[in-house]
């Protein structure tokens, strides 16, 4: 099983199938540059790996875009065998497109079509930092055995630390800091439960918009 394919079924066995196949997803750079030149607002977009979605007659369309360097980077020190700064970088950018392709399939099956939504890019944020942190979790416990204080410390550290977005100050640094405020909150405070209180919370998060997500992570 290809390491993309892997993360989408984790993630689909903790919510619900997405019914799409992100590999049928991936483009190359030369669509990935059409794409973004037809971002709202001009936006920037990560150049590292970025995740575009349109709305074509009733049907959802999907497109995820990884630099070559970075699957690179994983291709030549495959994080199911060992993480460290060398490629958590780059896992942490590959997961977060699979997680924003997985939300979003969900969200239009359930019927949301505000697709230029702030809330809603926001939501998905926070959402990809939540499903990062547990994911990089699960890497480090199956290589290691487990997961000890100063490793939860480290993919807590690579998570919610260094890059805040793409972009001058703007509104993609504001929604970055907010999503990772929010997601950094909730880990902090579901990670005192006990494993299956804590796979309902998680779920639960997963199933509200971004002002439920705000009071989750506040306690609420």
């Amino acid at each position: 099983m290809t390491l993309l394919a892997e993360i989408q079924e984790v993630i689909e066995r903790t919510y619900s199938p997405a019914g799409v196949n992100l590999e049928d997803c991936l483009i190359p750079r030369a669509r990935s540059r059409e794409l973004a030149a037809c971002a709202a607002d001009g936006e920037v977009l990560a150049e590292e790996a970025c995740t575009f979605l349109r709305v074509h007659e009733g049907n959802l369309h999907i497109a995820i875009f990884y630099e070559p360097g970075l699957i690179e980077v994983l291709e030549r020190e495959d994080p199911r065998q060992s993480l460290s700064h060398r490629n958590v970088r780059a896992l942490i950018h590959f997961m977060e497109e699979i997680t924003h392709g997985v939300h979003a399939a969900l969200a239009f099956r359930r019927g949301w079509r505000r697709w230029d939504s702030e809330s809603f890019a926001c939501a998905l944020e926070a959402q990809a930092r939540v499903d990062v942190y547990y994911l990089l979790l699960r890497f480090v416990r199956l290589i290691a055995g487990g997961v000890d204080e100063g490793a939860r410390g480290w993919v807590r550290e690579a998570v919610f630390s260094g890059e805040q977005g793409p972009g001058e100050e703007g509104r993609l640094k504001r929604r970055y800091a907010r999503a990772g405020r929010i997601a950094r909150c909730f880990v902090e405070r579901v990670d005192r439960m006990e494993p299956r209180e804590r796979a309902r919370e998680i779920r639960r998060f997963h199933a509200v918009p971004l002002a439920g997500k705000a009071r989750m992570a506040r306690g609420g």
